[in-house]
């Protein structure tokens, strides 16, 4: 109906980026909307909204110190946590009252954030970034539940770009005109992974893992978790992995059967890793008293666009939202 003019989207009055996908997760939304915070926070006044996937809470919300995943989400308490200082962070399932709630409290909002938005029609973004996995790209896949794709793969006419994601080292020139074979006219983007300094959960610091006959156990609950299974796999060669759904509310049970495996693992230095967003979920109150004593790390991610493409995507997104703006 929107496709046809039947529905009609509504324009926001100030520049808004929608960071989305066509698939039902897995290809990094969140490290890439970090990346846009990163890299326009210290220029403009702006805000991230998202809908709070997973949240017991319905409607628009301020995240707070106070806030948990219960009645906010984990991805947008991650952004809190990171960024809630100089960026303002909300939740609301829908964006047009979201964005409109947004410009009435901060006037002097200069650009907003979407996360997770792609497929949100009711809001008409200035700019919309599609992401693609490398390995599993949405013109390979198929619609659920024969595939993983939420909507057709037509969807992708939508976009202003396409960034590829969880790329290998090498891409030879050939792959990247592929996949710019299958977006015409549209700029193509690469992007990696890059794994940082693990973060002892218990104290927040910044801790490496144990050298000596380690035995790492991969506790997980996001969409893809084989690009970490790959890393961990560098760093032991004991290396047992605990799936959960993605954004899986974590239980006592849970930790329970986590500290179980853990016990069983037979080298002597036995850990659990997890991803950045499942920590946000672990680190609820009710469940410290269990987790605290366990050698939990997880393991934070950056994006690193690739060198050859992140000069003229730095360009692309300061000079959109330094253009839109003004038009506003």
């Amino acid at each position: 109906m929107y496709d046809r003019g039947i529905l009609e989207s509504w324009t926001p009055p100030l520049p808004v980026i929608c960071i989305g996908n066509l698939s039902m997760g897995g290809t990094g939304k969140t490290p890439h909307t970090e990346y846009l915070i990163r890299l326009l926070q210290e220029g403009y006044n702006m805000a991230v909204l998202s809908r709070g996937y997973g949240r017991d809470t319905k409607g628009f919300r301020y995240l707070t110190e106070d806030s948990t995943t219960l009645d906010s989400g984990d991805e947008p308490l991650q952004y809190y946590k990171k960024f809630g200082e100089r960026v303002v962070v909300a939740v609301d399932e829908n964006r047009r009252t979201g964005i409109e709630r947004l410009c009435k409290d901060h006037p002097g909002l200069d650009l907003i954030v979407l996360d997770d938005a792609y497929q949100h029609r009711r809001v008409k973004p200035s700019m919309t970034i599609l992401l693609t996995d490398y390995a599993q790209p949405f013109y390979k896949d198929l619609i659920l539940p024969a595939g993983n794709l939420r909507e057709p793969r037509s969807g992708w006419k939508r976009c202003d770009m396409l960034i590829v994601t969880k790329c290998p080292e090498q891409l030879s020139k050939d792959e990247r005109a592929m996949f710019q074979s299958h977006v015409p006219g549209k700029s193509v983007f690469f992007s990696s992974i890059g794994y940082l300094t693990p973060v002892r959960l218990s104290t927040g610091k910044e801790e490496d893992f144990p050298k000596n006959e380690l035995g790492i156990l991969l506790l997980s609950g996001i969409a893809n978790n084989k690009p970490l299974q790959k890393y961990l796999s560098t760093k032991t060669n004991s290396l047992s992995v605990l799936e959960f759904p993605d954004h899986h509310p974590y239980s006592e049970a849970d930790i329970h059967k986590m500290t179980r495996l853990l016990n069983a693992m037979s080298k002597k230095s036995n850990i659990i890793a997890t991803t950045e967003k499942d920590a946000i979920r672990l680190l609820q109150p009710s469940l410290s008293t269990l987790t605290n004593p366990l050698p939990i790390y997880y393991v934070p991610i950056t994006i690193e666009i690739r060198q050859e493409d992140k000069r003229s995507f730095d360009e692309l997104i300061l000079r959109h939202v330094g253009e839109t703006k003004k038009r506003g």
